[in-house]
């Protein structure tokens, strides 16, 4: 690769894709982000108006994508296959090769070139071009968003800055990566050191979290509907055990005003909470893993309802905001201080106002360098 020259990534959440993206980064490349879902013809205006001159597929469906597009095809140097669950009989290609005949070349070429990895991460610095991830294009086109490595330094160095998470956390990370919210979050596991388990299957997000016992869950706000609609169905509404449910849940909306302010609980109302978490509370924190210490929730409003919820069981789900253009985290509200409905305070170093029109103005690192082609809407 030739410095900040793309390859793009059409994969879901999955250990692969770090390594890819990390991969990509050390060749001193640019990741182009895909969504697995993304149809032939959009694939190929993101992977036209990036430029990219390689790309990286999950599997035989998002290959037919690829080559079911001529156009598209004879734009990529390279493909490669990360499950090759290809049908038997297919016309051969030689730009195609699999995830291990990959590694295997790599292992190969470090051994007879040393430096070449320290040579190529030599020519990268802060402003160097690290992802284009394409918006939702609500506007018309998709629109191409560089972000720079600095971006995702700062954004890891400002989250390490606030101390609340540490390198004991483990992670459940599920978002999907082609988003900015998911890729960031891998700025700040390298930057804090935290533990991650990397498990894209939306349908498993329940039974993961029960298997891999993590502290930290960040989503959107569909995945915590879903998990509390989930622990409630599993738990009877009727007779005797759904009547210790509501009681328990009473009990925890009574005590969120002292736990807000940092009160200790009257005495009465302490040892209900005690026998409501005994009885309801530690169930449901079971279900998440036994383990979890706080929820951050994103990409949309949560509702105050389901907040409440939550940490009237003693499990804190906050908010934050940011977008593409900001590499996503720009405020957020930190788990010791949650206040519910609002997405929290600046994270350090950027500045921040409010237009006559409303709009959030954010200047700062973490801010793209502009649109991919696109000097005028940039």
């Amino acid at each position: 690769l030739l410095p900040e020259q793309r390859v793009s990534i059409a994969c879901s959440t999955r250990f692969e894709w770090v390594l890819a993206d990390l991969g990509i980064a050390c060749a001193a490349g640019a990741t182009t982000t895909v969504y697995p879902n993304t149809s032939a013809e959009d694939v190929l205006y993101i992977v036209a108006n990036s430029e990219s001159v390689m790309m990286i597929v999950e599997n035989a469906s998002q290959l037919h994508k690829v080559q079911h597009v001529p156009e598209l095809s004879a734009r990529l140097s390279h493909i490669i296959l990360l499950e090759d669950d290809r049908p038997a009989g297919q016309p051969a290609d030689d730009r195609i090769i699999n995830w291990e005949e990959l590694l295997e070349k790599g292992r190969r070429h470090i051994s007879q070139h040393p430096q070449c990895v320290d040579d190529a991460i030599g020519t990268v610095g802060p402003d160097s071009l690290s992802t284009l991830i394409y918006t939702s294009g609500t506007t018309g086109r998709p629109k191409g968003v560089e972000l720079l490595h600095r971006s995702w330094t700062y954004e890891g160095a400002a989250v390490k800055y606030l101390d609340f998470v540490n390198p004991d956390d483990v992670l459940y990370l599920w978002l999907p990566l082609s988003h900015v919210f998911g890729r960031d979050l891998l700025a700040v596991q390298l930057a804090v050191g935290f533990k991650a388990v990397v498990d894209g299957r939306i349908d498993r997000i329940v039974q993961g979290l029960g298997e891999t016992h993590p502290t930290i869950l960040v989503g959107v706000p569909r995945i915590f509907e879903k998990v509390r609609a989930a622990v409630l169905t599993m738990n009877p509404q009727q007779g005797l055990k759904g009547r210790i449910s509501r009681w328990a849940f009473r009990v925890g909306r009574d005590s969120r005003p002292y736990r807000l302010a940092g009160r200790p609980l009257p005495r009465t109302l302490a040892v209900q909470y005690s026998v409501a978490d005994r009885l309801v509370f530690s169930k449901l924190k079971q279900k998440l893993g036994g383990r979890m210490r706080f929820m951050i929730s994103g990409s949309a409003k949560l509702s105050v309802q389901v907040q409440e919820w939550f940490y009237s069981a003693g499990i804190t789900v906050v908010e934050g905001y940011g977008a593409t253009e900001t590499a996503a985290i720009t405020f957020l509200n930190l788990p010791g201080q949650p206040r519910f409905g609002t997405v929290g305070p600046v994270i350090p170093g950027l500045e921040t106002t409010i237009a006559q029109d409303g709009e959030i103005l954010v200047k700062g690192p973490t801010i793209a360098r502009g649109y991919h082609n696109l000097p005028g809407q940039t």
